[in-house]
């Protein structure tokens, strides 16, 4: 019997949670985009922020407020990014793209690694290289893959400078760090 339906709901629950605690953090932060429109336009009067601050829905309770961005973003509404004065979905939309791709290398990376590895692994349990790749899982489990990212860029990018820091479509060797960071940290799971 599959125990995929409690291990799914298990994971809605934790976004759920998780979705609350940063939308009360960030509603936490002082200032509002109310408060960036009356410092960018000194005409703006208080009865014009309150009015604002009501249409937006600025004035209801953090909970409320939470379950109206959850309710917008089940029906598609992702808001809008004050950053970058676009509809968020927008902003996000060309990124996905890069997301998917990095994402692809990576698990192509680590699958063509992990399969040969893991059957010598079984193959010579024993081996002092079959320790020595225990040893890698071990490390790479414990070790925060962001950890492993920031020590690879110091490596790779500042100290040598044999590759960029930052992945962009237009140089494909600047995929290297952020796809080898991604099948590092994953190899060790695998494996």
């Amino acid at each position: 019997m599959t125990r995929l339906g409690p291990q799914l709901a298990g994971a809605a629950a934790t976004l759920l949670v998780m979705s609350f605690v940063v939308f009360c953090l960030m509603g936490l932060m002082p200032g509002d985009p109310i408060d960036l429109m009356l410092a960018g336009n000194p005409q703006m009067t208080p009865e014009d922020a309150a009015r604002l601050r009501a249409l937006y829905g600025l004035d209801q309770p953090l909970p409320l407020r939470w379950l109206n961005w959850l309710g917008g973003l089940m029906t598609g509404e992702t808001g809008y990014s004050r950053l970058y004065g676009l509809p968020v979905f927008d902003v996000l939309l060309p990124r996905l793209g890069n997301t998917a791709l990095l994402m692809g290398l990576s698990l192509l990376a680590t699958l063509v690694l992990a399969v040969p590895l893991a059957v010598y692994n079984a193959a010579k349990p024993n081996s002092p290289r079959a320790r020595a790749l225990n040893i890698f899982c071990l490390a790479g489990i414990a070790a925060p893959p962001f950890w492993c990212a920031l020590l690879l860029i110091a490596f790779f990018a500042v100290t040598l400078g044999w590759l960029p820091a930052s992945a962009s479509l237009e140089k494909p060797i600047s995929f290297v760090l952020p796809v080898a960071t991604m099948t590092l940290a994953s190899l060790a799971v695998y494996l």
